[in-house]
Order: C-alpha cells, then sequence, then structure tokens
C-alpha cells in the first residue's frame, strides 16, 4: 500500500494505492507512522471506489475486444489504422467494418467484401494506404 497526501479545502485528503504483494521486491521500513486505515481517521467512499473500478473494468474489456487474436502484427496495424475513422471490430480474425464490410486475410484490398459500393471502396482505399505505410516501415 502507498500513500499519497494531498491538501484539499475540506482538510487532508490521501489516496491509498494498493500493489500486488508479487510486484514488490523488497521494502524498506522507513518508521511507524499512525495507521492510514484506521477507521476512526479516514473515511473511504465505497461507491466512488466500486463505480471507478467498473469503469476501469469497462475500459478494459473495450481495449481487449480491439485486439485481434490469432492475427499477425501486420493485421493489427491495419485493424488500428482503420478504426481511427471507421468502426470495426473483430470477428474472429475477420475485421469487420460499419458492420457490412469484411476483411479477410490476408488483408489486401483484393480481401474487401461486402457492402455498398461506397463503403466498399472506402475501406479498400483506407486499406492500400495502410498497406503502403507498412511496406515503407519495413512490413511486408
Amino acid at each position: 500500500m502507498a500513500q499519497e497526501g494531498m491538501k484539499s479545502v475540506s482538510g487532508p485528503r490521501r489516496n491509498i494505492r494498493l500493489l500486488k504483494a508479487n510486484y514488490i521486491k523488497e521494502f524498506v521500513l522507513l518508521g511507524q507512522a499512525e495507521d492510514p486505515l484506521d477507521p476512526t481517521k479516514c473515511f473511504v467512499d465505497l461507491n466512488t471506489l466500486q463505480s471507478r473500478e467498473e469503469s476501469a473494468i469497462r475500459q478494459a474489456e473495450m481495449e481487449a475486444e480491439r485486439i485481434g487474436v490469432g492475427v499477425t502484427p501486420q493485421a493489427q496495424s491495419i485493424f488500428d489504422a482503420l478504426s481511427k475513422t471507421l468502426p470495426v471490430r473483430w470477428d474472429k480474425t475477420v475485421i469487420v467494418v460499419m458492420n457490412e464490410v469484411r476483411v479477410g486475410s490476408p488483408y489486401l484490398p483484393e480481401s474487401v467484401v461486402g457492402g455498398t459500393p461506397a463503403a466498399n471502396e472506402r475501406v479498400r482505399k483506407v486499406l492500400e494506404l495502410e498497406r503502403k505505410r507498412l511496406q515503407g516501415r519495413g512490413g511486408s
């Protein structure tokens, strides 16, 4: 547990961070202080803590959905590039753009299927530009 002191209008405040014990390599006892968890001297807003936890879990789940499983780093780069301007999601190893256009392996412009002609062409164009950018960086 690590404490971070803060001053506020209503008096001194502290943030308490909990650390997983297996991340601690060593510690040094600097001295004995008051118990930071003494219930008579501290207030823990459980509703705020629970809300922050739920928000962090939702954020982590959203980020996890954006990572392809069983795809190459190049496929993930293409997904990330498409996601900057278009709504995308993974359907196993297929990139689904705007819920209608599908891009399968090997993620070439010819791999783009479905959707309206305009949507299909837009995805092909972004895909083509991203592949050129990756080749310029030394990717395949």
